[in-house]
């Protein structure tokens, strides 16, 4: 019986049925009160067991953190890299339709810190165009003096979900990029995470609802960007801006980048997905307004310059079936850089292991980010 096959939940579930019948029901009897106190004992452990490992299943089921019992146990998963598309050169080179940051002014005196000192910065930040609220949270590189005119690049990392930008500060993204930094392997940079779900706990997928519905993607491509630069001396060019994210955010980082490639010429991609996958409870597009956020179609007919570097797995059922597609159609201008895991489920510890080796490819490919 596989690990992700529905007779598990099926199986747990009646053990523990039968083990609370049998501790309610005071059975076995035999035995004097000192024995049948240490059957109670082991019947009341086991219980716990089984309610915590039903738990355990039915959540794999929800979220596939787990894809097989080799994978719950520690296998590693062999891998397989590809390249698909255009060449670094063609991203960088290509002309792009659109302002990006050129119309967004730093001021020359920039708004004190709310951390002097930290290299943490933790904001709420407010936008009426987008009708969005969200903590950001900003993490500037070591040196960081906001009286320099010294401008730096800007990763912007995404968040899963259910999460928040905790989430993504807990994780090696940051420790990464101080460990290339201090290597001389990445330009210094700030990392930017705002919070992708905007009002919290909605899953937006970050796109642009009707009228009156969140505008997510106009929050992250337009006024988090705008609202980096008037805090912060950023550089403006495409190629000193990325999107980093893993699961939903990862879905996000492909979205912005392809989307709008005059303000983000990299995404880093990591157990992502290249269509919207939308809760039951929310779905804000069209027929016609999803079309604009299949990735997969936009990859074979319209590919914009920008360069994406990808890691999925064959037996993640979120991520691969549009990942895959995705690889097969990609073309230039658009250059991708996948690596395909054979086994491995959705989850931190199967993409963390591989966040140097991306945020080490994206030092490598943009201009901005190079040492």
């Amino acid at each position: 019986m596989e690990l992700t096959d529905p007779g598990v939940i099926v199986l747990l579930a009646g053990l523990a049925l039968v083990l609370f019948a049998l501790v309610v029901a005071g059975l076995p009897r035999w035995g004097n009160a000192g024995v049948r106190a240490v059957v109670r004992g082991v019947q009341v452990v086991l219980l716990n067991f089984l309610v915590v490992a039903l738990a355990g299943a039915a959540l794999n089921d929800q979220y596939l953190f787990y894809s097989s019992w080799g994978d719950l146990f520690g296998s590693r998963s062999a891998s397989v890299q590809v390249h698909h598309g255009g060449t670094t050169p063609e991203v960088v080179a290509a002309p792009v339709q659109g302002p990006g940051l050129r119309g967004v002014t730093t001021p020359t005196v920039l708004p004190p810190l709310p951390q002097p000192g930290s290299r943490l910065q933790n904001y709420t930040v407010v936008d009426t165009r987008s009708n969005a609220e969200g903590q950001v949270f900003v993490y500037l590189p070591v040196g960081y003096d906001p009286r320099s005119p010294r401008a730096y690049p800007v990763i912007v990392g995404l968040h899963g979900f259910p999460s928040g930008p905790r989430g993504f500060i807990r994780l090696n993204f940051i420790s990464t990029v101080d460990a290339l930094t201090a290597e001389h392997r990445m330009a210094p940079s700030i990392v930017v995470v705002p919070r992708i779900d905007t009002p919290a706990g909605l899953d937006t997928e970050c796109v642009n609802g009707g009228p009156g519905m969140p505008q997510t993607d106009t929050w992250l491509a337009h006024d988090i960007p705008a609202w980096t630069a008037h805090h912060f001396r950023v550089q403006r060019a495409r190629t000193s801006w990325a999107t980093v994210g893993y699961s939903y955010g990862a879905w996000c980082a492909a979205s912005l980048s392809m989307r709008h490639p005059d303000v983000f010429g990299a995404a880093v991609v990591l157990l992502g997905y290249f269509r919207p996958d939308f809760s039951a409870a929310y779905d804000p597009l069209t027929a016609k307004s999803e079309r604009g956020y299949d990735l997969v179609t936009m990859a074979h007919t319209a590919p914009p310059p920008v360069a994406m570097w990808v890691l999925t797995s064959r037996e993640d059922p979120l991520s691969y079936p549009t990942t895959s597609k995705f690889l097969s159609v990609a073309r230039p201008p658009l250059d991708v850089t996948g690596t395909v895991l054979a086994h491995g489920g959705h989850r931190d510890s199967v993409f963390t292991p591989y966040v140097p080796a991306s945020l080490a490819w994206l030092a490598q490919t943009l201009p901005g980010f190079r040492a």
